[in-house]
């Protein structure tokens, strides 16, 4: 029997979150599943928001947790951070909504970006991460002539019907894993999207190599995220980013890496400069907002350079140049916070600051498993890490499937009951430490942690 059936902390949270219930129950009439996203979904409801401020979040019934889901990734500060709120604050005072005449702001930002990654020459900003992969495979397309695109299993590139290709399926449905079938993830995705995707498996060199030399003459780009992060945190093995890299150069493919979720999450230069491999396209949010709806896409200048029309016939833009184009694009006030987080970034000893804590939570959580007998594989990288109810660390989306999702259900609200937020209850869903934590916060994590491991080893 799961602990959400019984009447320990799962109970203790409904008696807890009254005003949640009450809202949800409004909220259900309202939208699909009572939220706007259905990552935000939780059974049998979630908490709904109050206030949020440096390391923690209150809900409305006043409950405060202490937040290590940090908005999916963008919270590397913390929340609210001054540096932030004041920036925005002169913006909106300056002019705060779209004006759709070209903003200063925007060009600071996309200055400090292109300044930022090794490998943007020019960029281009978005609202989103999803934007930011759907325009820059757009682009790597028109520039290569050709149309189809690979990206690994399990990997996530966006919610767009290209990039919702072979992030999860069933085993049967997926096929061999040194060979796995494209499939689309969820309905309403025509089965015709799915033949211009090639999925080839993570972190296997020889399968990688041969899917995509027999594919190549096809194949505009490889999209991939540098650390898989829709299934748990995956780092690469040894050598596979430098192998990818030299592949595709040598098969004149081009090499999108999104950086959605580890765009300046691992280092001001990214995972790239984390890594040392650099890409021919680069795709940013998350971070890059500071908290706002912010993306960019970026690469080399000839690659970007699609983007333009002809100039000498702009007549002939429908048909030789690839459209990027958006309302909201380079919004001041995203602008602003983006600028501010990332010259905070630039500047100040974050990394120095929200790495070792993050040994700290994630080597105390392991420590704290073990000592309540609890199998959990603890993998993290930089500041970002999860947990998987395993007892060894996996390095495939399928080695995942072993984990145990409910007993991770478990420990999170048996956690989040006594005050911490370890990600979201789906052990595939990152978390993060932030610049405002502090030891004693990340200590006080670790006690919570252990006891919720205690709870559902007596379980």
């Amino acid at each position: 029997m799961s602990l959400q059936d019984s009447d320990s902390h799962f109970q203790r949270l409904r008696e807890q979150t009254p005003e949640s219930e009450s809202y949800h129950e409004r909220a259900r009439e309202v939208t699909p599943l009572g939220v706007e996203s259905n990552v935000r979904s939780m059974d049998p409801y979630p908490f709904y928001l109050g206030e949020a401020e440096g390391s923690y979040v209150t809900d409305i019934d006043g409950n405060e947790y202490l937040d290590f889901l940090m908005g999916l990734g963008p919270g590397i500060l913390g929340h609210n951070h001054p540096a932030v709120v004041e920036q925005v604050k002169a913006q909106v005072e300056k002019c705060g909504d779209i004006s759709a005449l070209p903003q200063t702001v925007a060009i600071d930002v996309m200055e400090q970006i292109r300044d930022m990654t090794p490998s943007i020459e020019t960029v281009r900003l978005a609202n989103s991460g999803s934007e930011a992969t759907m325009h820059a495979i757009r682009v790597a397309r028109s520039y290569t002539g050709k149309s189809m695109i690979a990206k690994p299993e399990g990997g996530y590139a966006g919610a767009h019907d290209y990039a919702l290709q072979s992030v999860s399926a069933s085993v049967e449905a997926l096929g061999p894993e040194e060979r796995p079938n494209t499939v689309p993830y969820g309905t309403g995705i025509p089965d015709e999207v799915a033949e211009t995707v090639v999925a080839f498996p993570f972190n296997d060199r020889e399968a990688t190599e041969e899917i995509l030399r027999e594919h190549a003459d096809d194949l505009a780009c490889v999209v991939i995220e540098p650390v898989l992060a829709s299934c748990g945190v995956l780092p690469p093995a040894d050598g596979y980013h430098e192998f990818l890299r030299e592949l595709t150069a040598e098969l004149d493919i081009v090499l999108l890496w999104d950086e959605v979720m580890t765009g300046f999450r691992l280092g001001p230069e990214s995972a790239q400069g984390r890594f040392g491999v650099t890409p021919d396209m680069t795709t940013l949010a998350k971070v890059a907002g500071g908290g706002y709806q912010l993306g960019a896409f970026g690469g080399r200048e000839e690659i970007m350079r699609e983007i333009e029309p002809p100039a000498d016939d702009p007549e002939a833009a429908w048909r030789e140049s690839a459209f990027h184009g958006g309302t909201y694009n380079g919004h001041p006030v995203s602008c602003a916070a983006g600028l501010a987080t990332l010259e905070l970034l630039d500047g100040e000893p974050v990394y120095d600051h929200i790495e070792p804590l993050a040994d700290r939570l994630f080597t105390g959580l392991e420590e704290a498993a073990d000592e309540a007998g609890v199998d959990a594989a603890v993998q993290h990288i930089g500041s970002m890490g999860t947990v998987f109810m395993m007892d060894e660390v996996p390095e495939t989306q399928r080695e995942t499937w072993e984990a145990d999702a409910d007993r991770f259900a478990d420990w999170w609200f048996e956690a989040a009951a006594n005050g911490a937020l370890f990600g979201n209850d789906d052990q595939y869903e990152r978390f993060f430490t932030a610049y405002s934590n502090t030891e004693e916060q990340i200590d006080e994590a670790i006690e919570i942690a252990e006891d919720a491991f205690r709870a559902i080893a007596d379980e």
